[in-house]
């Protein structure tokens, strides 16, 4: 079968991809500055394909999407982004779905409110019959406990982008009233993350400039609050998850949450703000409602014995351990093969 790969962001979907070279002949879309170059590449591929796989409901795919005469199936996977603005695609040309489990929640009360705010419009296209609701999961041999960890009260926080949907200033505001409350124990953050340049930059400034005033503002104690103000190397991120007792998620909007799963299969205890979809991925006990419930959870764990916290970090890799990100591949691959096999020109 001959996939077309069309994405303008590969940062979610290695093993989809390897997953479906190894079975099938793939083509990913190459994107161009020069516009007629970029449709004339799209137009080649969408005549060259079986189908037409549609990473992320952004441009080209919602461009695609309203190709009129396409006689052959479109999948499209809905990232969390793309859920906000999911309206712009013309689903009746969508043959099939795919979306993570915390995002599908949302999906739907958006549907359901753009229809009660708009009772004299037309109705949104009908998504398509064929959904499939799967997270992307965690590559779960690459991402592994240590087999003596010893906890040390390192809280870390990872953004690829620092923007305001992480809420990263909020979590700086937290591990100052966490110092405040409970300073007797040697707690210490690492928030890793891009600042400048790049992804949204000028969109970012003003976000960026905020926390950066609120850092120096609060004047933490010396090796408390440590900035990384890059990613790490994946090979240098998986040791480095290894080291931390607690994760904290501050975002307001996750799907999966890539470095949030790869941090609580390496034994993070994770503390997570809780967005709507949250519960599709974690149990109860590690969604917080508020900022103070999260300091509070994070001192109940400070307060756990030595064993109870290396039993906590056994227990979050049991749990994640159902989100393998390989299992997903294999999942979304059989899938599309279904989809094919029963698609009707």
């Amino acid at each position: 079968m001959k996939i077309a790969f069309f994405s303008t962001n590969m940062s979610f979907c290695q093993h989809i991809l390897d997953e479906l070279n190894r079975n099938h002949t793939v083509k990913v879309w190459i994107d161009n500055s020069n516009l007629q170059i970029k449709w004339a590449n799209t137009l080649k591929l969408l005549d060259w394909c079986d189908v037409a796989y549609l990473e992320w409901t952004q441009t080209p795919n919602v461009e695609i999407s309203q190709i009129q005469g396409i006689n052959k199936p479109l999948i499209a996977f809905c990232h969390g982004y793309d859920v906000m603005y999911h309206t712009f695609v013309d689903w009746r040309n969508i043959e099939a779905l795919i979306i993570q489990d915390a995002h599908y929640p949302r999906l739907l009360r958006l549907r359901a409110k753009w229809a009660k705010d708009n009772p004299t419009l037309p109705p949104l296209t009908k998504l398509p019959k064929k959904i499939l609701v799967k997270s992307l999961g965690v590559d779960l041999q690459a991402f592994t406990p240590l087999e003596e960890p010893k906890p040390e009260y390192h809280i870390i926080i990872h953004a690829s982008w620092i923007q305001p949907v992480k809420r990263i200033y909020a979590a700086i505001q937290q591990f100052y009233d966490l110092l405040r409350i409970d300073g007797d124990k040697p707690w210490r953050m690492t928030l890793i993350g891009r600042w400048g340049g790049g992804y949204k930059q000028e969109e970012r400034w003003e976000y960026l400039t905020a926390c950066s005033e609120l850092i120096e503002q609060l004047e933490f104690p010396k090796n408390r609050l440590v900035i990384k103000s890059d990613n790490f190397p994946p090979d240098v991120w998986a040791q480095f998850t290894k080291t931390a007792d607690i994760y904290w998620c501050t975002s307001s909007r996750e799907s999966f949450g890539a470095s949030l799963g790869e941090a609580a299969a390496s034994g993070a205890y994770p503390l997570i703000n809780k967005y709507l979809g949250a519960d599709k991925v974690y149990p109860q006990k590690y969604i917080c409602k508020t900022p103070h419930e999260m300091i509070q959870k994070t001192i109940e764990w400070g307060n756990l014995s030595q064993d109870e916290k290396i039993s906590e970090r056994h227990a979050i890799r049991k749990h994640i351990e159902q989100f393998d990100a390989k299992q997903a591949a294999r999942e979304i691959r059989l899938f599309l093969e279904d989809v094919v096999e029963n698609y009707k020109r």
